[in-house]
């Protein structure tokens, strides 16, 4: 009988080990495709994100007030300007459409001049943190 254990025990354990070298778990392979724009997209993007800074430029304002009166001007805008790049801030307790992102004041006041025909309230603002 003891003999008989020991035979099981090991046939137990050799069955263990051939279970565990035949098991294939998760080896599977794929294959990524992606667009050969997709590189060049990204470092676009990573370009602009590391020179925009609302912080430390010059934009222009166009408008504040309540977020549904915002969005709506930043449609209309975009709608008469679509080259130019706006955001909408918020700024407790307002919200704010802010257009372009210059280096100097001087490129601010060309671009408002041209802006203050459709929005004759809009100026110069550099905004702080």
């Amino acid at each position: 009988m003891k003999n008989l254990r020991k035979h099981y025990f090991y046939f137990i354990i050799i069955l263990t080990f051939i279970g565990v070298n035949k098991s294939n778990g998760q080896n599977s392979q794929f294959e990524l495709i992606q667009d050969n724009n997709f590189e060049k997209l990204v470092k676009e993007k990573i370009s602009v994100n590391n020179s925009f800074s609302i912080y430390k430029n010059f934009s222009i304002q166009l408008f504040n007030g309540n977020k549904i009166d915002t969005e709506n001007k930043f449609h209309e805008f975009k709608n008469i300007f679509p080259d130019f790049v706006a955001t909408i801030i918020y700024a407790e307790p307002k919200y704010k459409l802010i257009v372009g992102n210059y280096r100097n004041k001087i490129d601010a006041e060309r671009n408002l001049s041209k802006l203050r025909k459709n929005y004759p309230e809009a100026f110069i603002v550099r905004l702080t943190k």
